[in-house]
């Protein structure tokens, strides 16, 4: 019986390329893809699918979120349904993040799709996937050799990722489920770290390092 998987981008691109790696493998079947956290949700409770291949940052609602909130709230919901994040990040404490809330594998999406079959084999091992072109939480680069973007903690990325992305300051707090001045002091401890003033700094630093592209 072939595996069955269900991906998840908002990016059509994206999800065509997943597509055809997985179309490529006799082991796998794909039976969904969505384009938002809510979709997402909706094929898990149809297909209950054995791995789950999801982007990081995919807009959805503040009910289910993305980025940790989401692989906390599927490891939760859907506890058989591996979870493979593909993501942009490169922060080894976020990756680190990552792993915690129960993804079963993390795939820079700069890297080569090929590296998704190498994570899916992993997968099928019942094994646990670390990409080797993603830094591990136990090879930290020491303080001062770490870019600022690396020194925010897990909770404060997620903060100013959702800032970039245009919520406010109380939107965060909802969607987050943290008060707003937890949000508040969060975002002002990682402008500090990454050396920014103003609101505007901020979203410029995000702008122009692709942090969150």
């Amino acid at each position: 019986m072939k595996t069955k998987i269900v991906i998840a981008d908002d990016h059509p691109i994206v999800l065509a390329g997943i597509r055809e790696v997985i179309d490529r493998d006799a082991r796998f079947k794909l039976v969904g893809q969505a384009q938002s956290p809510e979709s997402l949700v909706e094929l898990l409770h149809a297909h209950a699918p054995d791995i789950v291949i999801t982007d990081y940052n995919m807009p959805g609602n503040d009910a289910l979120g993305d980025g940790i909130k989401l692989i906390s709230y599927l490891q939760r919901n859907f506890p058989e349904s591996k979870v493979l994040i593909l993501t942009m990040v490169s922060n080894p404490s976020i990756i680190a993040a990552m792993y915690r809330a129960g993804a079963s594998g993390v795939v820079r999406k700069s890297g080569d799709l090929k590296e998704l079959s190498v994570a899916l084999g992993a997968l099928l091992a019942q094994r646990i996937y670390r990409s080797p072109e993603l830094p591990r939480d136990e090879a930290l680069p020491e303080a001062g050799d770490t870019s600022a973007a690396d020194q925010l903690s897990p909770r404060e990325f997620e903060v100013i990722r959702l800032f970039a992305s245009g919520l406010t300051v109380g939107d965060i707090a909802k969607r987050l489920n943290r008060s707003s001045k937890t949000v508040s002091t969060q975002k002002i401890s990682a402008m500090r770290k990454l050396g920014t003033a103003k609101d505007q700094d901020l979203i410029t630093f995000c702008v122009e390092s692709e942090l969150f592209k």
